[in-house]
């Protein structure tokens, strides 16, 4: 056999092309990595913006219908006020490590064909607890031992959660109280503002106004 008429690739051309190979395919998979961290990231960041606003729409929600209604504890004993921010509560209910934030009635619960047996007034607290802001809610207004409540997280992973209530305006700029009632200043405050605290991120604050607040029975 001739030996000009043999063809074939010598031990180096072979090693160079498998390290060019190796090189296109770890370049492939760090690309297909990249693509699915960016979509896995996405993703967290979607949920929780979906997350975030139902939370605010909630919120909103609640604070639009907001009553001068009063309530009882399980001793009988009426609340100083409707709407109650950053006071501290002794009802049997609460836990050591939690703080209520605010406290209130609204209307507008919705009973279609007035089924349940209860009214269209709801008792609302939000609760900062674990690291997590509680909506808290129970069927009747008053509360009595061992009535169930219901909880909803409105938002978590946080490092803290603080509440300030608006009293006014005074020479061109508002005026904010950490504590609710205030005397002088009406059955509730003219709006809620929300910090968050979450750890390694600067505090979010959310701000809702309330809306006009209706004397119910």
């Amino acid at each position: 056999m001739n030996a000009h008429a043999q063809k074939g690739l010598t031990l180096p051309e072979v090693l160079i092309a498998l390290l060019v190979f190796s090189a296109i395919a770890a370049t492939a998979v760090y690309a297909l990595r990249l693509g699915v961290d960016s979509r896995d990231q996405l993703a967290v960041v979607d949920d929780d913006l979906k997350s975030f606003q139902i939370a605010r729409t909630l919120i909103k929600e609640d604070l639009a219908q907001i009553t001068s209604r009063t309530v009882r504890d399980e001793f009988g004993d009426g609340r100083p006020a409707a709407f109650m921010g950053n006071l501290q509560n002794f009802a049997s209910r609460r836990e050591e490590d939690e703080r209520v934030l605010a406290s209130f009635v609204r209307a507008g619960w919705i009973n279609p064909g007035a089924e349940e047996p209860r009214s269209a007034l709801q008792y609302v607290e939000y609760v900062f607890r674990d690291g997590v802001l509680l909506r808290r809610s129970r069927a009747y207004l008053d509360e009595a031992s061992g009535a169930d409540a219901d909880e909803r997280v409105l938002f978590a992973n946080l490092v803290d959660a603080q509440a300030a209530f608006l009293i006014g305006e005074q020479r061109g700029e508002l005026e904010w109280s950490d504590i609710w009632p205030v005397s002088g200043r009406g059955s509730a405050p003219q709006a809620l503002s929300i910090t968050l605290d979450r750890e390694g991120r600067e505090p979010v604050e959310q701000l809702f106004w309330i809306a006009p607040v209706e004397a119910q029975s």
